[in-house]
């Protein structure tokens, strides 16, 4: 049962070692992707937080009523009536590298021998479509009903709807198979090829209608149409893959392996992926899958699929492996790294970072990537544009860098040439584009000099209430816009006067007395916010405001402080080693040139940096003397994190994709807990580069060129038994 009124922001905030609250979140998030066809995330993440979930299970010894490990998902809406399975209809479960397909591979092949000495063990794969699965009914040949998946053990009947797809059979030609018994089972996937789902955004568009972010979706909601009109005319398809009966020996004569189930099924007229051969090597099924992987990357595909489903071939030996209480034993989904989108780049606009950087970024046509649609993408600088040749007009390449953060990879010069795209060049500014300021040239960027230009000021100020440093909620990018220009906020130090001045709610009427908000008696600060923001700030959301900013006090930890006030070069990561290192702000504060470089990671550049921003004529670190102000009541000492451990001792680390066991941020906590030197970039100092899934290719390559240890995330795990 999802929790009433659960939301995004619950869903964001969840601990992924608390088991109530994983237990929510994958809860809501099961809901979100079946019902909604709104997935809040992406299918490697929701896989991961699951095993997580299991592995919290199993310490506690209990499970809560409303796991999501009990029970699957459910595609159940409640506007179609419910039928029951004859035969479950169960998920796949998905692994995401080739040494956990190996793994499977190597022991199911070892328990069949065992079991079955002297026979061929044979697999097959077909691909892993990425739509809406379906169970197709025949009684006596005859289309009698169209099942969803459901819950795997009731789903939704769509049977008017699935008749209007014109390549499922209504009528089966029993002469193709004379054996055929009364209730015959198929199984296959609802698909919307691309030229239907492209011919049905541009409808919507022209309807001034929201489009589909992608083809399960628009597959998904036309297969769900109250009306089978509708359905009929958006060109969906069945893709079957596999065939059931209740009589045994049918299914033993007829259906006795995989392959042969297909070629049953191409008689009886169903499309399906061509598979009329198992594979007893290994090898060749892998270099097979891989063959076909280049295929889906190429795009040729007209249909959606993100990897393969691998299958042992024979009906018998998938019996004898059987099932689990949620997958099949005897079949893995492997899924493939997302892969780059194609996808016109019509502008390039020019952004303005908290240190003056000036970052150019690609206006792209929306295209879908891990799950989200994408419509920006970044582009590094001057240099990254002229080095990859990029221009306005060209079709590019998009990926996102780390599972994260959209960037544009390549030119895709092959669809330039065939779409005859219309380029024109870059211009990079020669002025900042919010203050018009003469930019600066430092290394390969351009710079605002101004530190008190408009963009630069709301991206410092929402830097600082951002998780990696005030963790202030309720205050994201357009509440601090309407602070900086309606009460005048344009520091740090600004800021938390206006919110946490001991005498905030006794201070005289800042009005003219011809003012509207006028009033004789001193004004509170809530009131004071409400009428100067005006609409859309209630009291509810000026009390969370003031709330969280005046708790921040408390909560901020001196690492947080010194990797929040926008040095150049200075994060959250080199914030933590100079408050370990200093231990106090004051230290910091009055840190000379040597006493940096001294700092292991602190070369010269990055001190000069540091020294140019403490100074008090030349520098900023006015616009923080709330800080060290005694009446605010700011912790100005560094408290070391818990120590889990000694392992990692004297051993220099950097991780890099996207992490099984943890969040993004957590891994580097959890690998300095346990004594590691954790760092930022490769080089021939760290002992090893950590991978999760889709590593960065810069860094593994930068790794083998140094002759830096690579190791697995798992391996690392039990290599130091952490």
């Amino acid at each position: 049962m999802i929790k009433e009124n659960y939301t995004i922001k619950d869903f964001k905030s969840r601990d992924v070692n608390n088991q109530q609250s994983l237990t929510d979140a994958l809860s809501w998030a099961s809901y979100k992707y079946y019902v909604e066809n709104d997935a809040p995330m992406s299918d490697f993440e929701f896989d991961m937080e699951f095993k997580q979930l299991q592995k919290l299970e199993a310490a506690s010894g209990r499970v809560l009523p409303d796991s999501p490990t009990q029970r699957v998902g459910s595609d159940i809406q409640g506007a179609f009536e419910k039928h029951r399975h004859i035969i479950p209809m169960q998920s796949i479960e998905n692994v995401y590298t080739d040494e956990e397909m190996q793994a499977w591979l190597d022991e199911t092949a070892r328990k069949l021998r065992a079991r079955f000495p002297g026979e061929e063990v044979t697999f097959t794969f077909e691909p892993k479509y990425d739509g809406l699965s379906i169970s197709l009914v025949y009684t006596d040949g005859v289309l009698t009903d169209a099942v969803t998946r459901g819950n795997q053990v009731e789903g939704e009947s769509v049977y008017q709807n699935v008749r209007t797809i014109r390549n499922v059979p209504l009528v089966l030609d029993r002469t193709a198979c004379p054996e055929l018994p009364s209730y015959f089972e198929v199984r296959g996937e609802v698909l919307m090829p691309q030229g239907a789902f492209e011919r049905l955004n541009a409808e919507k568009a022209k309807a001034g209608e929201k489009p589909f972010a992608n083809k399960r979706n628009a597959a998904s909601g036309s297969l769900k149409q109250l009306d089978p009109k509708i359905t009929s005319q958006r060109g969906l398809v069945v893709m079957s893959y596999a065939a059931y009966s209740t009589d045994q020996d049918f299914q033993h004569d007829i259906m006795s392996s995989q392959v042969e189930t297909l070629l049953l099924l191409k008689r009886l007229g169903f499309s399906y992926y061509r598979m009329d051969r198992g594979f007893s090597d290994l090898t060749e099924l892998t270099r097979e899958i891989d063959d076909f992987n280049r295929i889906r990357t190429s795009h040729t595909l007209p249909y959606d699929c993100d990897g393969v489903v691998i299958k042992v071939n024979e009906r018998r030996h998938q019996e004898f492996l059987g099932l689990n209480t949620t997958f099949p034993n005897w079949c893995k989904a492997r899924k493939f790294p997302q892969e780059a989108q194609s996808t016109l780049m019509h502008n390039v606009t020019f952004q303005v970072g908290m240190t003056g950087h000036v970052t150019p970024v690609a206006e792209l046509d929306p295209t879908t990537i891990s799950g989200s649609v994408v419509a920006r993408a970044t582009l590094n600088n001057e240099s990254f544009i002229r080095n990859m040749g990029l221009q306005i007009g060209s079709y590019v390449f998009v990926q996102k860098a780390g599972e994260v953060i959209p960037q544009v990879s390549a030119v895709d010069a092959e669809r330039n040439r065939n779409e005859e795209a219309q380029l024109r060049p870059i211009h990079f500014p020669t002025a900042c584009p919010e203050c018009n300021t003469p930019l600066t040239k430092k290394g390969e960027y351009w710079i605002c000099p101004n530190h008190h230009c408009r963009a630069q000021i709301i991206q410092r100020l929402e830097y600082w209430c951002g998780k990696d440093c005030a963790n202030i909620a309720k205050i994201g990018p357009s509440v601090m816009a309407d602070l900086v220009e309606k009460m005048h906020v344009e520091s740090v130090n600004d800021f938390y006067e206006l919110f946490c001045d001991p005498d905030a709610d006794r201070i005289d009427n800042p009005w003219p007395t011809d003012s509207l908000f006028y009033e004789a008696e001193p004004v509170p600060l809530a009131q004071r916010l409400e009428a100067a923001l005006g609409e859309g700030y209630g009291p509810k959301s000026i009390g969370q405001m003031i709330e969280g900013v005046q708790g921040s006090v408390q909560t901020l930890t001196l690492d947080k402080m010194i990797g929040g006030l926008g040095i150049d070069g200075v994060g959250k990561i080199t914030g933590k080693v100079l408050a370990a290192h200093f231990g106090t702000l004051d230290n910091f504060l009055h840190a000379t040139f040597e006493d940096l470089v001294a700092v292991d990671g602190i070369g010269e550049i990055m001190a000069r940096n540091i020294l140019e921003f403490l100074s008090p004529d030349e520098g900023h670190i006015g616009d923080y003397s709330c800080l060290w102000n005694p009446d605010y009541g700011f912790r100005t000492t560094y408290v070391a994190t818990e120590i889990l451990g000694n392992a990692l001792d004297g051993k220099t680390v950097i991780f890099t994709g996207t992490s099984y066991r943890f969040k993004r941020d957590e891994i580097k906590n959890f690998l300095a807990a346990h004594g590691a030197k954790y760092v930022g970039s490769v080089s021939g100092k760290v002992d090893y580069v950590i991978t999760g899934d889709a590593p960065g290719g810069n860094k593994l390559q930068k790794a083998r060129e140094l002759g830096v240890e690579i190791i697995g995330e798992r391996e690392f795990y039990e290599k130091f038994n952490i």
